[in-house]
């Protein structure tokens, strides 16, 4: 993968702006776009540090999440609530309810630029007391 500075890609869009081709006209697009770009992480110390950002900053997380009960690898849009040292206790978008996820099991993270807001009274206790 190629990283370009906003100069150098300016530059190139300005350079390829008068060809008529539509991908290249695409590609222009998406260099001049102020849009952030979502930065995934791998390692696991790295995906804490993200984690903890996140819940830090109250911004959605996506994540690939692995359960051993399914054995299947999903992705996931979650809400981080509380951060532990081994797991977090998020709000899933997929499962429409909170969860427990454990840092281990997540393969990959990226912050989304969605903002949430805990729910007024949450604690951990009311994730078993609503069951």
């Amino acid at each position: 993968m190629i990283y370009l500075t906003k100069k150098e890609s300016e530059g190139i869009a300005e350079e390829v702006s008068n060809i008529s081709n539509k991908e290249i006209k695409s590609i222009i697009k998406k260099l001049k776009s102020t849009e952030k770009k979502r930065i995934y992480l791998y390692k696991k110390p790295e995906i804490k540090k993200l984690l903890q950002k996140a819940f830090d900053e109250k911004r959605r997380v996506k994540i690939r999440y692995y359960s051993p009960h399914s054995d299947e690898h999903t992705i996931r849009m979650i809400d981080i609530y509380e951060v532990h040292t081994n797991s977090v206790i998020a709000y899933c978008h997929l499962r429409n309810e909170e969860r427990t996820f454990v840092i281990d099991r997540i393969n990959s993270a990226a912050i989304l630029n969605v903002e949430y807001i805990i729910p007024k009274g949450w604690t951990p206790e009311s994730i078993i007391l609503d069951k």
